[in-house]
């Protein structure tokens, strides 16, 4: 997949897309999005409007090493948990059952 900055003709068609909310801070299309519209008999606006969004909701691969890295965190606590409950539960579970049957 491919990210284009658009420039040229494109930029000044962006000033027209900003009226209904985007800006050119957020020119980064998707080209294949772009150019399938293209081919589909879009116009050149609509091109341009439609891939934008597509564009700024695609994962990059540090997000992906970031939710990656977030999961094994969780999991790393999860087991911690699990050593604990183990390890303190019977001994919980007995103090209890002393105290009720054994005041």
């Amino acid at each position: 997949m491919r990210f284009v900055e658009p420039v040229g003709r494109l930029s000044s068609r962006l000033s027209t897309v900003g009226a209904s909310g985007y800006s050119e801070s957020m020119s980064i299309i998707v080209s294949e999005v772009y150019d399938a519209l293209i081919d589909a008999g879009a116009s050149e606006a609509k091109a341009v409007a439609a891939a934008i969004p597509v564009g700024e909701h695609l994962a990059t691969k540090g997000d992906i090493a970031q939710v990656k890295d977030d999961i094994a965190q969780v999991k790393a606590e999860v087991a911690g948990l699990k050593v604990a409950v183990f390890t303190f539960g019977p001994l919980i579970l007995a103090l209890l059952i002393m105290l009720v049957f054994f005041p």
